[in-house]
């Protein structure tokens, strides 16, 4: 793991700075580059009560963070813990759980899960869900390693 990293919670209904929004296009669009994330997602994800978005910063660990201040090259990873509550129970999905190219291998995506899985829990989750793509080698090593497995299910999903 890498000292220097911080891992920060951002603060619901914190009006998105204009780096934090580049920086989760930069980190998001490796993956989707047809379809970048939008600011009006990103502030609604950071305004609903039931999702945590987490990002990892290089060299910032102070707790009161002016997030208007932090310099797009300090954003390295990012990820977006939602929690949705049912009749049976409190689930945590985790979703876009992404790590700078340079940063890669460092534990920092250990990092980004081990406190949505920690947030979570304080918020009463009992279970927690992610998908990852098949090809993220190491991806799947690290979900296995913190307690995940695979589960015998269809996914499907309904794009409008």
């Amino acid at each position: 793991m890498t000292d220097s990293i911080g891992i920060h919670r951002v603060p619901t209904g914190l009006a998105t700075p204009h780096n934090m929004q580049a920086a989760q296009e930069k980190l998001l669009s490796r993956f989707n580059p047809e379809k970048p994330p939008q600011v009006a997602h990103l502030q609604s994800a950071i305004d609903c009560a039931n999702s945590s978005i987490l990002f990892a910063l290089d060299g910032v660990h102070q707790e009161d963070i002016d997030w208007s201040t932090i310099p797009l090259e300090k954003y390295v990873g990012t990820l977006t813990l939602v929690e949705m509550i049912t009749t049976t129970r409190i689930t945590g999905y985790i979703e876009h759980v992404v790590v700078d190219q340079r940063y890669e291998g460092k534990g920092i995506g250990e990092q980004l899960v081990r406190k949505a899985i920690e947030i979570g829990k304080i918020n009463g989750a009992s279970r927690f869900d992610l998908t990852s793509n098949a090809t993220k080698d190491r991806a799947q090593k690290l979900y296995k390693r913190l307690g995940f497995h695979t589960r015998d299910t269809v996914n499907w999903r309904l794009e409008i």
